[in-house]
């Protein structure tokens, strides 16, 4: 149940053993040899368990939607580490009757915060406008977007069941065929931080260790990839400014060049 007011939540600890790591690697198809080679776990293994805890906490409503989501990374989270997790809720805001819940979550290792990340989550409510036109299924084709693909996955149930089961996120749009045809999806769409993972293996596979130690990300959902869908994720170099590099991103639907996650991603260099 929402709470009108700002609060902190304690989402006690979790072990950031190899075999959870490995689960959740294996659930969003990330083979990358660098997480072993450093023994960092990926920033967003992190955030993905973060919010798993914060939404067992929330009791949110089946269907709740991931709108945007901001991680960044002041220290990395060791494989083997345990990391204990705080949240602070934000008075829940409405807009054109739907209702914005946006939660920071603290992940500290060591007795300091390792990663940070920022969930806004649109839950629905009796008064939310329905949607059912192709756009906000996610259909909508839109233009391709320039700079190269460097990951490309098609979306399955089994994938979605896997992920569920490392991250602790068991929204029914994800996995409950029935649920999620009632819905302004009309079908099972995939989750949005499996296919911000996709980004994240992007930028640890061209950046390695930079990535891993110092990476931070800001992205918007724009629209959901389907069961049978192929997505590819993107970025090109925006900006050098001093030590900092940064990226803008996105995930896109590789037939129609939808944009389904849209951002910017980036990192500290050592040189």
């Amino acid at each position: 149940m929402l709470v009108e007011t700002e609060r902190n939540l304690d989402l006690g600890s979790i072990d950031a053993t190899q075999d959870s790591v490995d689960e959740y690697l294996l659930s969003v198809g990330d083979s990358l040899p660098i997480y072993k080679a450093t023994g960092f776990a990926p920033p967003v293994y992190s955030a993905a368990l973060a919010l798993g805890e914060l939404l067992r906490e929330l009791a949110l409503p089946p269907g709740a939607i991931h709108s945007s989501q901001e991680i960044e990374t002041l220290t990395p989270v060791a494989i083997g580490s345990t990391v204990k997790i705080s949240a602070l809720v934000e008075k829940p805001r409405r807009r054109a009757g739907l209702e914005f819940v946006t939660v920071v979550c603290s992940v500290e290792s060591g007795g300091s915060v390792a990663i940070t990340s920022k969930s806004t989550v649109l839950v629905p409510t009796e008064d939310s406008p329905s949607a059912t036109s192709n756009e906000a299924k996610g259909r909508k084709a839109g233009p391709v977007k320039s700079g190269p693909a460097f990951i490309s996955k098609e979306i399955n149930q089994e994938q979605l069941n896997a992920y569920a089961r490392a991250s602790g996120d068991d929204n029914p749009l994800h996995l409950d065929p029935e649920f999620a045809a009632g819905t302004q999806f009309g079908g099972i769409i995939a989750h949005g931080m499996l296919t911000l993972a996709f980004v994240s293996e992007m930028m640890a596979a061209a950046h390695g260790r930079e990535w891993l130690e110092s990476g931070f990300l800001r992205v918007r959902f724009k629209g959901a990839a389907y069961l049978g869908d192929r997505v590819e994720a993107w970025s090109d170099l925006a900006k050098v400014q001093e030590s900092i590099r940064t990226y803008s991103v996105g995930v896109r639907n590789s037939s129609s060049g939808q944009e389904l996650v849209v951002g910017t991603a980036g990192f500290t260099c050592r040189d």
